[in-house]
């Protein structure tokens, strides 16, 4: 069972979750099934028993996705050059109260980000998800002086670099957003697209479900069916808004990379459709588990850099904070061409 379950994970990629959303659902945990099989190959192994080449031919299957999951790329020097710049991409969802909160809880969300900002090299562009309100704007153009900023409802571009030109994927009827800006850089224009997608807002019921939960009980089974049922919708939006950003894509007159929160794991039809003709910054130079997410769920892989083919990558980090459920990512690229 655990074989044929984890075999209809890897289908996730390739199938609509509009067709049938169940699918990503298992491709989310591609993690778990991947540790499951490893278990069943040693269990039956050391028995010496033909039923771990099964779990072995199970994982081998499935090798392409390792890679996004796991990576040991060591890091290595870099060269200074004048080709070389530096991306940053952070769902600040924890600070976007800043500017709307208590004099005291303002106070204690800038010292944090002070802190956060103080540990790090300033990027030559930041891209934001979930940064609401024009005093966070303000904080961190002030903290990082920047001088060319874009937004679009909670997605904001920060460069360094002068604006060629600047626009939105339109998204209908929801507060997720897509904002792209073309960058003038000495070595040519970008196009750097801020995606936030569709995000699945389980919230306190998930919790409710993991801490609480009961399966003897109707409420327990209640919650279980809201979950699925709001989980089924956000990934069918999702859908939707990555072919929206796959298309605009497509028609960009410049080397693009995209940054952003996409909600969703590699092994998903998202991923498969925005990383289509792109490198994956974690999969070039990551090293260990490649985790963005900070909240409950481990080993969730949701926030990516994904440069196309005239930039290489020469470093991919993941930052630690506490001042969001995200965990910014910051990798350093150089103009290929």
């Amino acid at each position: 069972m655990l074989i044929l379950v984890t075999l209809l994970a890897y289908a996730a990629p390739f199938v609509n979750p509009e067709k049938l959303w169940h699918l990503t659902f298992l491709g989310l945990a591609y993690p778990f099934l991947l540790f499951g099989n490893l278990f069943f190959a040693i269990f039956w192994g050391l028995r010496r028993s033909k039923y771990a080449l099964f779990s072995i031919g199970c994982i081998i299957a499935g090798l392409g996705y390792l890679g996004s999951f796991f990576s040991l790329n060591l890091a290595g020097s870099i060269p200074k050059s004048s080709k070389n710049f530096t991306v940053l991409t952070y769902n600040i969802a924890s600070l976007s109260g800043y500017g709307w909160s208590d004099k005291e809880t303002d106070k204690k969300l800038k010292a944090e980000f002070l802190t956060f900002s103080g540990s790090i090299d300033m990027p030559d562009v930041l891209c934001v998800q979930e940064g609401k309100g024009e005093r966070f704007m303000e904080l961190v153009r002030q903290t990082f002086n920047y001088q060319y900023i874009h937004k679009s409802k909670n997605t904001i571009v920060f460069s360094k670099f002068p604006f060629e030109n600047k626009g939105e994927v339109p998204f209908e009827n929801t507060t997720n957003s897509c904002a792209w800006a073309d960058l003038k850089t000495p070595n040519g224009t970008m196009r750097v697209y801020d995606v936030h997608l569709q995000s699945n807002r389980l919230g306190q019921t998930a919790d409710r479900i993991a801490t609480k939960g009961d399966l003897r009980k109707r409420g327990t089974w209640r919650d279980i069916r809201f979950v699925l049922g709001r989980y089924r919708n956000a990934v069918q939006i999702r859908a939707n808004q990555a072919q929206a950003v796959a298309r605009h894509m497509a028609k960009s007159p410049h080397p693009v990379i995209l940054l952003g929160d996409l909600n969703d794991p590699p092994v998903s039809y998202v991923y498969r459709l925005l990383s289509k003709n792109k490198q994956d910054s974690f999969c070039e130079k990551g090293f260990g588990i490649g985790s963005t997410f900070a909240g409950n769920l481990p080993f969730l892989r949701i926030d990516y850099v994904l440069p196309d083919a005239h930039f290489k990558v020469l470093r991919h980090r993941v930052l630690g904070s506490k001042l969001s459920d995200h965990y910014p990512v910051q990798v350093t690229l150089r103009w290929a061409k």
